[in-house]
């Protein structure tokens, strides 16, 4: 099986959706699949696994890419990686008489609504969500990262196969060096790891530490991550925190995230309730998963679908008040200790990314057997 995969984000950023096509094409790969990626950036990791990537360059446009990519790889499936420029994709698959597939993190149009003005010109980026959204429905097969998100895709998609988190579970696991956080040992140690848009819940975050502070708790936070610190529309990011309290770690290497989670005491998923986080499902909490550290996560249903209704982690009200509470039952090592045990377990059982893509893998083969193209 040849899969060509593309992705319109540079797949060597630590942001979700990269991530995400990264451990499709590493999984696909080992799983026997050839793989072709053609993305703007890919990380090193892929030279060792003999991933072929074809970069793409401002100068030339995308269909020119993917259609030079498709006649020197000979592909039986282009894969998109997310709704973006899906009406490229489907048509040099078409035209080449290849497969069509999609990965679908979310709904584009919900998110650019959610988001607001401050993140960029709207009604441009609202029709390219909606002609990408539309131009899928020629897919031979979607695969969909969000159990909330199934519903919505059935009724859009004809052949939809949940394929819900990924995660290397080598990479993210509790043993190997760890980085530590925070300056104060005796202290709790949080960490928070991701972007600061609307949707990650970075206020709501940090009213919550504010509380804790306040009430003298012995807890620190440490933010990892700065995209999007201009737009967080956080004024003051330290207001009223103490100095030494809250520290800032800018954006790190994918590789070298796992060492900053075996750090923390407690991982933090802070996300407010809001329709665009009620249909993604976040590539941290799985890795956190993975990690086996505790889980304070806001209760909203993709999070409560992944630790099992607090199984797995410590679920929480979307409120400051709920988050400072549901740190607080983090204090109880024991149960930081199981929680993060079972979040380990569950993790490697659902979300291993080899495993994962062996599913995609088979959808794929069926795919090409009806199309007699094997």
């Amino acid at each position: 099986m040849r899969v060509l995969l593309f992705c319109g984000t540079d797949m060597a950023r630590p942001t979700g959706s990269a991530i995400r096509g990264r451990l499709i094409a590493e999984g696909l790969q080992l799983n026997g699949a050839s793989v072709c990626v053609v993305a703007p950036g890919v990380p090193g990791t892929f030279e060792a696994l003999s991933i072929q990537n074809v970069l793409l360059s401002d100068g030339t446009p995308l269909g020119t890419t993917l259609v030079e990519a498709v006649t020197a790889f000979h592909p039986d499936i282009v894969y998109g990686i997310t709704e973006a420029w899906a009406d490229i994709v489907v048509d040099v698959a078409s035209s080449n008489r290849c497969a069509a597939a999609f990965d679908m993190h979310g709904i584009g149009v919900v998110e650019i609504l959610e988001l607001g003005r401050g993140y960029g010109p709207r009604l441009p980026r609202l029709k390219n969500s909606a002609t990408w959204l539309r131009a899928m429905r020629k897919a031979n097969v979607i695969t969909v990262a969000n159990p909330n998100l199934m519903p919505i895709a059935r009724f859009l998609y004809r052949h939809v196969v949940p394929i819900i988190g990924l995660a290397d579970t080598t990479a993210f696991s509790p043993d190997g060096l760890g980085i530590r956080i925070g300056s104060d040992a005796a202290s709790l140690q949080l960490l928070y790891a991701g972007n600061h848009y609307k949707w990650q819940g970075m206020e709501l975050l940090l009213a919550a530490f504010r509380r804790l502070v306040r009430e003298g708790a012995p807890v620190e936070l440490t933010i990892l991550g700065s995209t999007g610190v201009a737009l967080s529309g956080v004024a003051g990011l330290r207001t009223g925190i103490p100095e030494g309290k809250v520290h800032f770690v800018p954006a790190v290497n994918y590789e070298d995230v796992p060492a900053y989670y075996r750090g923390a005491d407690v991982l933090l998923i802070p996300r407010p309730r809001m329709m665009s986080t009620h249909l993604a499902f976040p590539q941290k909490l799985v890795d956190y998963m993975a990690s086996g550290r505790a889980i304070v996560a806001t209760d909203l249903a993709p999070h409560r679908w992944a630790l099992q209704d607090s199984e797995a982690g410590i679920l929480c009200r979307p409120t400051p008040q709920g988050l400072a509470a549901g740190i607080r039952r983090s204090y109880d090592a024991s149960l930081r200790e199981q929680c993060g045990k079972r979040a380990r377990d569950r993790a490697v059982q659902l979300f291993n990314h080899v495993r994962q893509s062996q599913r995609i893998l088979a959808e794929f083969e069926k795919l090409s057997e009806r199309k007699g193209t094997r």
